[in-house]
């Protein structure tokens, strides 16, 4: 059994936490390439050039608000959190590693919106992420001894729809890329109600 000066805290784990996800989202903007125009080309070849960055500005946005989405799910589930085990560490461990990728699978998946293996790598890195998120609440709600107590069932049941939710968008996108890469990006959207609908089922259900 680790001695207490060997354990990790719980705000140490959430400051590393905070300081990934807080790079990841900044890392993001890397993936925009400013064009190198000489100042005569600037002015007649500059707005074509960005209008063609659409898509990856599109992948940029969908990307930073779903990694903000899952930081304030992380806010949520930690908020029950007393103690930290090794297992919510090495759970953490496999969130963040995830959360590095996500730079890269947004780039590669806005510069190549068209190609379907660009985008399933997108799809793929989002549904891993919500996946361990799922494992993460899954394990917070089957073990007392690392929360500060049981979490009502309510509040369990709300937050396994929340975790769920883009996981299966991510795999909804998956199988739409199989038609059209470009518009299995747009299924993120259907995020935005979802949330919102699985937090007014919550409140109907107290």
């Amino acid at each position: 059994m680790p001695s207490e000066e060997s354990k990790i805290s719980k705000s140490r784990l959430e400051a590393l936490v905070d300081g990934i996800f807080a790079f990841a989202m900044t890392l993001l903007v890397t993936g925009l390439t400013i064009p190198v125009l000489t100042d005569a080309e600037a002015a007649s070849k500059l707005p074509p050039m960005v209008m063609e960055m659409r898509s990856e500005f599109v992948s940029l946005l969908i990307a930073f608000f779903i990694l903000a989405s899952f930081w304030l799910a992380h806010h949520r589930q930690f908020h029950h959190v007393r103690t930290v085990d090794m297992n919510l560490v090495r759970i953490n461990l496999c969130i963040l590693a995830c959360v590095v990728v996500v730079p890269f699978t947004t780039s590669i998946s806005g510069d190549y919106d068209h190609v379907r293996i660009a985008v399933d790598l997108f799809h793929l890195n989002l549904f891993f992420l919500g996946l361990l998120f799922l494992v993460q609440w899954w394990y917070l709600n089957r073990t007392p001894a690392v929360t500060t107590d049981r979490i009502p069932r309510s509040d369990a049941v709300s937050g396994t729809r929340r975790s769920l939710l883009v996981p299966a968008v991510a795999a909804l996108g998956f199988l739409v890329a199989f038609i059209d890469p470009r518009i299995s990006m747009m299924v993120y959207l259907l995020l935005f109600p979802g949330f919102f609908l699985v937090s007014l089922w919550s409140a109907e259900e107290r």
